[in-house]
């Protein structure tokens, strides 16, 4: 039980798919540039018209996965058309976030937030990497920057409550969480569905975003309960005593439902990474 326990603890960090623990300079080393792409579609045509097209078609291919042709079409906007369109920049490093070629992305990523120095999703898209690299203080900077250029982005509330959970900062990952809930009157909308009185043809509409901090907050919550367990096994086998059976299978119990939670879509879930509104698309 002991060993299982403290596999279940790791899993968070687990989370992290670099190999590779990132060097002190944030800046990595230049890479040589891939090959000009070639950009035909609207040739000749208002830049605007061109990059709305390639941004369209970038989103679509990497939103079904097709990331050598949606690398090439954000290449198109970031290399051919307007090297200063942010959202570019940011489309072309979750391409190269979601190929493991992290340098790549970072470089991207640094690009954007030279361009736009208040743009959130910039900085919650370098915090997500510095999280693959393990690299939590640079991760909490950039989530913290993104939320003070807008305090409503959840992608990086979600993410800093990802990383107060990792450090096994539970209060302030509870704290985070639940001050959200009240803020982005989720839990308003969530009593106006259980008022008995409400007229159930009448459609709740809510954001998913605000409904997955109640997500996370259980998972916070059982992540804090199996560090509670491991202590009490950790003493028991430490004194060499048998842990009590009612403990044990509450214990494995909650490692059984926590590693199912956890390892919704490999874990990556937790730490989301999206186009918003606001990255000028």
């Amino acid at each position: 039980m002991k060993k299982n326990l403290i596999s279940v603890v790791m899993l968070i960090a687990l989370m992290v798919m670099a190999s590779v623990v990132w060097a002190q300079d944030p800046t990595p080393t230049p890479l040589p540039e891939e090959p000009l792409p070639n950009c035909p579609a609207f040739a000749g045509e208002p830049r605007e018209s061109r990059t709305a097209y390639y941004m369209g078609e970038g989103l679509a291919y990497l939103n079904n996965n097709q990331l050598d042709a949606a690398r090439i079409s954000f290449s198109c906007i970031v290399r051919v058309i307007d090297a200063n369109y942010t959202a570019g920049w940011i489309g072309r490093a979750r391409v190269y976030t979601r190929l493991a070629e992290y340098e790549r992305a970072l470089a991207d990523l640094n690009r954007a937030v030279q361009l736009a120095p208040d743009l959130a999703a910039a900085y919650n898209d370098r915090g997500y990497l510095f999280m693959q690299w393990r690299d939590y203080p640079r991760a909490r900077a950039d989530f913290n920057r993104a939320l003070e250029s807008n305090a409503d982005y959840a992608p990086a509330y979600s993410n800093l409550a990802v990383l107060h959970t990792v450090l096994g900062e539970y209060d302030a990952a509870i704290a985070l969480l639940e001050d959200k809930i009240h803020t982005t009157n989720i839990d308003g909308i969530l009593s106006q569905y259980r008022d008995p009185n409400r007229n159930t043809d009448d459609p709740i509409l809510f954001n998913s975003d605000h409904a997955r901090l109640y997500a996370l907050l259980g998972i916070v919550y059982e992540r804090q309960a199996l560090t509670n367990f491991r202590n009490y096994v950790e003493l028991y086998n430490g004194a060499g005593l048998f842990v009590d059976d009612r403990v044990g299978s509450a214990a494995g119990a909650l490692e059984s439902r926590f590693t199912f939670e956890l390892r919704l879509d490999d874990g990556s879930w937790l730490l989301l990474s999206r186009f918003p509104d606001d990255a000028g698309l």
